[in-house]
């Protein structure tokens, strides 16, 4: 894709019905890439009679009248190329008003999404480089945009838009499709007589890599192979910003997965010896040595010593919120949290490296480095 995308949480920002895509092979010019090319044109039915036409009006009515009488058709159009043409139109506008519309982060890190037009005013959340947002409304210097779960104000020079964010676009999203059908043949090149690949099932979603006379090409187990545009939905899927509570969640479920991998890694270390000032993990580490040496390999610094260890991180009120990977804190003694109530620690010269209750000692305090 070129540049990094995020891993924020991404939802669904562009979404093209198969007819909608069937509207866009036709648009020329600004179609020729593969920036937005999403946006669905507006047909309420495709009728099933040789030379197809297209009906305005209300869906239900068609469906209903279809076999009867044209009196509630309001607009037929007789000709494949009419309809051709009507579609594109309708998909080149829809395209050009959405694209005027978003607005990308211009940042190395991100931007704040505020309540208000005000650089002094509470922030909701956070744009982060590269993601996206519908702009609302314009003020001066400020954008009202609506991104992921909230709504609120960029600076308008931090974001990028217009033309510009268009190119951008292909290299910062990705677009998926997603089968509409029971089950569709996968095949080697885009012609309904090439070899199968595979078959994929309804609501399976595949990285589309490429488009080709109405074909998209993805990317499945298999290998990659074409499937026809008439049997999926796409959509582009861009970072979109996050708000203050989601990303508490989220910080909160980073740090737990960090611990959880630290003590798992200090497990493998148990019944190496207790070397008292040692600090390696194989031929010997003191307590504090044994803590010290984790984190390091996780690219964190801590000091070498218990007291030291006594004010790292941040503190956790009580055994029951500890969580794997925090520092538990005794008297003249340091040790790992592993859950269920246990430790993993150097004890000791007699004992080494060990596992045991958290009541080994009495717990004087928890520390979260995470």
């Amino acid at each position: 894709m070129g540049r990094h995308i995020s891993k924020k949480v991404s939802k669904k920002i562009i979404k093209l019905s198969s007819i909608g895509m069937a509207a866009l092979f036709f648009v020329s010019g600004v179609f020729q890439g593969n920036a937005f090319m999403s946006f669905a044109a507006t047909a309420d039915e495709i009728l099933p009679s040789g030379g197809a036409g297209l009906v305005f009006g209300s869906a239900s009515d068609a469906r209903n009248g279809m076999n009867r009488s044209a009196a509630k058709i309001e607009d037929v159009i007789d000709t494949r190329e009419e309809m051709d043409r009507r579609l594109a139109v309708n998909a080149e506008e829809e395209y050009n008003r959405l694209i005027k519309n978003i607005a990308v982060a211009d940042t190395e890190d991100f931007i704040y999404v505020r309540e208000s037009a005000d650089k002094s005013s509470d922030y909701l959340g956070k744009l982060y480089k590269d993601g996206v947002g519908e702009i609302l409304e314009k003020e001066e210097g400020w954008y009202l945009i609506d991104s992921g779960s909230i709504t609120g104000y960029v600076e308008a020079s931090e974001c990028i838009t217009g033309e510009a964010a268009e190119a951008l676009a292909p290299e910062i999203g990705y677009e998926l499709a997603a089968v509409t059908t029971p089950s569709l043949y996968v095949r080697e090149n885009a012609d309904s007589d090439s070899e199968v690949v595979c078959v994929v099932k309804n609501g399976e979603e595949f990285l589309v890599k490429d488009r080709k006379d109405g074909w998209l090409k993805i990317e499945t187990v298999s290998g990659d192979g074409w499937i026809s545009g008439d049997y999926a939905d796409t959509e582009w899927q861009f970072s979109e910003a996050e708000s203050r509570e989601e990303e508490t969640i989220r910080l909160a479920e980073e740090s737990y997965e960090k611990g959880r991998e630290l003590a798992e890694y200090a497990l493998q270390f148990v019944g190496n010896p207790y070397v008292w000032g040692g600090s390696s993990l194989t031929n010997g580490c003191d307590c504090s040595g044994f803590t010290m040496a984790l984190y390091a390999h996780y690219g964190i610094k801590i000091s070498h010593g218990v007291n030291d260890q006594r004010v790292v991180g941040v503190a956790v009120d009580g055994l029951e919120n500890a969580q794997p990977g925090d520092i538990m804190i005794y008297s003249g003694h340091v040790a790992i949290y592993i859950g269920n109530n246990q430790i993993v620690h150097a004890a000791n010269s007699r004992m080494g490296i060990i596992v045991s209750g958290t009541d080994f000692m009495t717990l004087l305090g928890i520390r979260r480095i995470f």
